[in-house]
């Protein structure tokens, strides 16, 4: 079972020994998530703002002294200083183009332990972010620390975010945090806090509710801040649950090889139960519909091609025609205004203008993206189930229950396809603002040169709809090349998919082969073999369990 041992002996054992704690920083944009990881470490590490800055994933480890790294999408590495982070991982930054993650090195305590402390971009319906948040990072975090806004605490988006996406998979691994509670006074501080604990407490039992002030925390101002009740948590969350929950992990993943272990020996007890013209004839069944199965998810390719035209004519045609209506509209516009309102507003109005259409046509877009995504999913699980259900049948016996990685399947496209789209939306939309017109500058600048109204006014309606062609002009070929860049994505999946299910399968059936082949005239020696070794599994899967049920039981009373 090469493929079995390489992801035990190159991913899940190497994790393990490392130990390392993944800590997540959640909330929605403007909630100061950065200003509140910097006062975790205790120093402005991470670039802060006003308006919302974080573009991208950034791991924050321990480190002797500071140090940077951007890791690309394409698997290649950045040496960056500390000091450059904000071109890395902000929204207005030169290079955060194919940047996967940035991994900032820094001599905190917190971090000293294996820890690493992950600052996530903000979540919210309208940039979809939250599939990539919810899908890439929760179900890998071992703790969530989930921000809340003082001002306006538990949103309804906040609400539902938490209910449909974050409490089914994290709920025991929350943690609450007001910030910015120094926006309040102490009496408001107090209300605010009773009604964020009785109103989370629908949701999740007991909650862990603290809030603070990362700007008093930096400020020297640690006794009015309320970060030492938070990190004495954290620490003793560090120090007594991050044990379990990373052998409960390693127990969860133990279970199912053994799941696939079993499997694997009771096929090959059968097969040594058969003669060789009949075990050949079944393996051969076996093969003759797994080739039926990977060409059938290969088919996919065509499926996918096929929406992907579909919805770049629809953002073609949607261009069009907004382009078209925005032109007509304009000249009415800058007649009703004076000409310095022209010279003024006329760019700031365009490029808004386009951002609002963007964020709609993304929304849109993201929709069905992801309906395709979910589609895809659901096919490609079914011709999954259908081949191993073929392999049971044939050589499984009758109480083989033989299942591949369905929901692995689900969930590395889910990392991809549901959070893909709603970041490169994200960016592209947020990039529109200051950037979008360059290509009609000189066009616009015949415009802003004009000294009397009269000049002004005629130039910009004589102008104006060449400006939002060329804006049109500069905006389409981004968009296709989302759809383009989203459908190249799930395509690789696809051959993903229909590659690990190929090689699983082969591998059984080549296993089978092999063992009566070379082993068949001593089959009932080898039959009881396997008998002995499905008894010690059983040994093994019985201990797993009692390891995993003592895990999360109460200490016994002394």
């Amino acid at each position: 079972m090469k493929t079995l041992k390489a992801d035990l002996d190159e991913t899940r054992i190497p994790k393990l020994r490392e130990g390392r704690f993944n800590l997540v920083v959640l909330g929605e944009f403007n909630h100061g998530k950065s200003t509140f990881v910097n006062a975790l470490l205790g120093a402005a590490v991470l670039p802060t703002g006003i308006t919302p800055t974080t573009a991208t994933i950034n791991h924050i480890v321990w480190g002797e002294k500071p140090a940077a790294r951007a890791v690309m999408e394409d698997g290649s590495e950045r040496k960056i200083t500390v000091k450059a982070l904000e071109e890395w991982v902000t929204v207005e930054g030169d290079n955060i183009a194919g940047v996967k993650f940035v991994e900032v090195a820094y001599p905190s305590e917190l971090l000293r332990e294996q820890v690493t402390l992950v600052d996530t971009p903000g979540v919210n319906d309208l940039n979809e972010q939250r599939a990539e948040i919810t899908y890439g990072y929760v179900p890998r975090a071992d703790a969530v620390v989930f921000l809340l806004d003082a001002g306006q605490i538990l949103k309804q988006s906040e609400r539902e975010f938490l209910q449909q996406r974050v409490l089914e998979r994290s709920r025991d691994k929350l943690v609450f945090v007001i910030a910015k509670i120094d926006q309040l006074t102490d009496e408001e501080a107090v209300t605010a806090t009773a009604y964020a604990r009785e109103n989370l407490a629908k949701i999740v039992p007991e909650p862990a509710l603290f809030a603070v002030s990362a700007r008093h925390e930096l400020g020297g101002k640690r006794e009015q801040s309320g970060f030492a009740a938070l990190l004495a948590h954290l620490k003793l969350y560090l120090s007594e649950e991050r044990g379990r929950l990373i052998i409960d992990n390693a127990i969860g993943d133990g279970l199912r090889t053994a799941t696939f272990l079993r499997q694997n020996l009771e096929v090959k007890r059968q097969a040594l139960s058969l003669d060789i013209e009949e075990l050949e004839s079944r393996v051969a069944r076996v093969r003759a519909h797994l080739d039926d199965t990977r060409k059938s998810i290969e088919d996919l390719h065509f499926k996918i091609g096929e929406e992907a035209g579909a919805l770049k004519a629809r953002a073609r045609d949607d261009l069009a025609e907004f382009t078209r209506e925005l032109a007509a509209s304009l000249p009415g516009q800058i007649d009703a205004v004076d000409a310095q309102d022209v010279k003024k507003y006329l760019q700031p109005y365009i490029e808004e203008t386009f951002k609002r259409w963007a964020e709609q046509q993304g929304e849109t877009l993201g929709k069905r993206l992801e309906a395709l995504a979910e589609e895809i999913i659901q096919i490609t699980n079914q011709s999954v189930r259908d081949a191993t259900e073929i392999l049971r049948g044939e050589l499984g016996g009758a109480e083989t229950r033989l299942t591949i990685e369905v929901d692995t399947l689900k969930y590395d496209l889910s990392v991809f396809a549901l959070g893909a789209f709603g970041t490169t939306i994200f960016l592209f939309v947020n990039t529109l603002v200051g950037g979008l017109l360059f290509v009609a500058a000189p066009v616009l600048a015949m415009v802003m040169k004009g000294r009397v109204a009269t000049e002004i006014k005629e130039q910009a309606r004589e102008r104006a709809p060449e400006v939002v062609q060329k804006a049109a002009e500069a905006v389409g070929p981004r968009l296709i090349g989302i759809v383009d860049d989203f459908t190249g994505k799930l395509r690789d999946f696809v051959d993903g998919a229909g590659g690990t299910l190929y090689r699983s399968l082969s591998e059984v059936l080549d296993q089978a082969l092999t063992e009566r082949r070379t082993r068949g005239a001593n089959a009932p020696a080898v039959i009881a073999e396997v008998t002995a070794a499905l008894a010690r599994l059983g040994e093994v899967e019985a201990e797993l369990a009692g390891e995993r049920a003592a895990l999360w039981s109460p200490p016994a009373a002394t």
